[in-house]
């Protein structure tokens, strides 16, 4: 089951646990603040709440675990129920995170972290901009020398064959 429940928040970005809240996929949009493109960030929040899961979620979970639809439902609230009813209520989340139940309220502990790989980027003007131009201005005020050789050589080459 819970490598069902895995690979459905993977796939939709949420999951509903009915009458203990969502666990959903957020992310905040990179922006760009003074000379610094700061990086998007991406977390997984847990908000409670009684909502219900959709008939898209348990047609997914009757479909991976080869279930009809309703027993999908009954297997579902059961599992739920055997997980926060143990000694350690704790769901996890494959490599997303777990969600505990202490004291009767439930804590999400997200293990996913964006900012391992995602990181902000400065941006900083060329110094030595007037370096590069003038030492690439000196190649082009060379380059009439090569079309000049090969046009005084066609030259040459004629006159030679016609003589």
């Amino acid at each position: 089951m819970i490598n069902s429940l895995t690979q459905y928040f993977a796939q939709n970005g949420q999951i509903i646990l009915p009458n203990i809240g969502i666990i959903k996929y957020h992310k905040v949009e990179a922006v760009w603040e003074n000379s610094k493109l700061l990086a998007p960030k991406e977390t997984i929040i847990f908000e409670p709440s009684d909502s219900k899961p959709s008939k898209q979620f348990y047609h997914y979970l009757s479909d991976n675990l080869d279930l009809s639809y309703e027993q999908a439902i009954v297997q579902f609230d059961q599992f739920l129920i055997n997980i926060f009813n143990n000694e350690f209520p704790q769901l996890e989340l494959g490599n997303f995170g777990t969600l505990a139940k202490v004291n009767g309220s439930y804590n999400w502990t997200s293990t996913f972290n964006s900012s391992a790989y995602l990181k902000d980027i400065e941006i900083v003007p060329l110094t030595h901009q007037d370096e590069v131009d003038s030492d690439h201005s000196s190649q082009k005020d060379k380059w009439y020398i090569g079309p000049l050789v090969l046009f005084v050589l066609s030259i040459l080459l004629i006159l030679y064959k016609f003589l």
